[in-house]
């Protein structure tokens, strides 16, 4: 089985060894924000509602007369819970879309520290960073920040209350800013930065790690035996290249309320900008990429301005049949979906939103046509950057609640200049976390080769003769995105 604990919804997925889906559940909980820069997470919300969709799911795989062997866990990166002795949450989780460290953050780039970390632990400063987070606590809520005894993440509360243990695997440590990329280890130097010793953290541990010893309670309410093991796995954006299958020449591309962009590596890969990120993937690997904020969430956003007479979970499906109606190009329209500043491969929390070169002749269909492209155009500056550091695609595996929408495939596909693929299996995180944990307890010889096994669609292939349009297109886009940058 895969969990996935998501910005939004966990997910659940129960498969075969060969990597049949068999049972799958999911429950959303929301995101709270209650001042400005500020996104946060009620731990025991999302902790309830895994239990909630765990016990179903288990309770279908059991009516097929099935076990589970393994329970292979995904989370989200960058989230910071403070919890007591206990392990009782003192906090709400800060998640990785809060803003509140950007000043934090943007003082260490503009000092050169950011520059100095990303070195030891591949990680571009940005205020969604634990580093940086963990600093601003000590800053701003000193009271919170002394009396709480450890600072973690909701894969590392759902370990510690089924096990007791406070483990957090190597995935989701690279994602704080904190560990050492080469020694898989906290780094002493990003410690004395957010103002920590290793032992307010969990224990940094192999993604194959497998715990058997269940606390008594949980046993008891989820049916678990030694029999079942717990996989600590990694973070969801590894986990995603995973549950896609990739190969050498494939990238993996994610979009849904964000965006991001990956390939896996055997060996550390950063950039002398610090543009893209390198975090540990697995218990060897590591993946190489960039993500992105400004896709899903700005797209929801413009719907909303632009066609708020359809209810909400119609407007997607009226602004790609809109959006279609105008050619490629926009018309010359560029739209730059920055509404809450951008990661890869700017990583800088000041930039805006804008919509330029706006003509009396565009209407909604024209605005929504470049805000769909703009969206592809964010995850095609970070393959830019990457394509320097591994080399071109030869196809897209693609992952994520946009990707389902052929307008969304076929722009992929045009501006990229590759096919874009899609797996029949499309929870690719949990997918990933299911097969990695199949992989730990020897069920499977190679997760990535039990997941193409899964299959995937047909491609679709680019349209050359569009080429040219799009890089046109591409090429001013950036030029604004850069002018708009120069202005901060």
């Amino acid at each position: 089985m895969g969990i996935d604990l998501g910005t939004s919804a966990v997910k659940v997925l129960a498969i075969t060894t060969g990597g049949r889906e068999i049972a799958s559940g999911s429950q959303f909980y929301g995101l709270e924000t209650p001042q400005a820069d500020f996104v946060e997470q009620d731990a025991d919300v999302v902790y309830r509602a895994t239990m909630q969709v765990l016990a179903r799911v288990l309770a279908d795989v059991r009516m097929r007369g099935s076990e589970v062997a393994a329970i292979g866990f995904s989370s989200a990166m960058h989230g910071v819970l403070c919890v007591d002795d206990a392990g009782e949450p003192l906090s709400h989780v800060i998640t990785w879309m809060d803003r509140r460290a950007h000043a934090i953050a943007d003082g260490w780039r503009a000092d050169g520290t950011g520059l100095e970390l990303y070195a030891t632990t591949g990680a571009p400063m940005h205020p969604m960073l634990p580093i940086a987070k963990l600093r601003w606590l000590a800053q701003n809520d000193p009271a919170l920040f002394a009396k709480t005894h450890r600072f973690v993440g909701l894969k590392e509360l759902v370990v510690f209350r089924w096990t007791g243990e406070w483990l957090v695997d190597h995935g989701i440590a690279s994602a704080t800013g904190m560990l050492d990329l080469h020694a898989r280890a906290w780094d002493p130097r990003a410690l004395e930065l957010a103002g920590v010793g290793a032992e307010r953290l969990s224990r940094p541990a192999l993604p194959s790690t497998a715990l058997r010893r269940f606390r008594p309670a949980v046993a008891r309410e989820l049916g678990l035996t030694g029999l079942t093991a717990v996989v600590l796995a990694s973070a969801d954006g590894p986990l995603a290249n995973v549950g896609v299958g990739g190969v050498r020449g494939d990238v993996a591309l994610t979009l849904g309320t964000s965006g991001a962009v990956r390939v896996l590596a055997d060996e550390p890969i950063l950039d002398a900008k610090a543009r893209t990120f390198c975090y540990c993937a697995d218990d060897t690997r590591y993946v190489v990429g960039g993500p992105t904020s400004a896709a899903g969430a700005s797209l929801d956003w413009i719907f909303g301005l632009l066609l708020y007479e359809f209810p909400k979970g119609e407007r997607f499906a009226h602004a790609a049949a809109l959006a279609e109606e105008i050619e490629p190009g926009a018309q010359g329209l560029v739209v730059l979906p920055f509404f809450a500043g951008e990661r890869a491969p700017y990583w800088n929390s000041a930039l805006r939103g804008a919509f330029d070169a706006l003509d009396l002749a565009h209407d909604r269909r024209t605005i929504l046509r470049a805000a769909f492209e703009s969206v592809i155009f964010g995850v095609y500056a970070v393959y830019d950057v990457m394509r320097e550091l591994v080399g071109p695609a030869k196809r897209l595996l693609l992952s994520g609640g946009l990707t389902k929408a052929p307008l969304v495939r076929q722009l992929l596909a045009d501006v990229f200049g590759v096919p874009a693929v899609q797996p029949h299996e499309q929870e690719a995180s949990a997918f990933g976390a299911a097969l990695l944990a199949a992989q730990a307890v020897g069920l499977v010889d190679d997760a990535r080769t039990a997941a193409r096994a899964a299959g995937y669609d047909e491609p679709t292939r680019p349209n050359t003769a569009l080429a040219p349009t799009y890089g046109a297109a591409y090429a001013k886009y950036r030029r604004y995105v850069d002018a708009h940058l120069e202005q901060l």
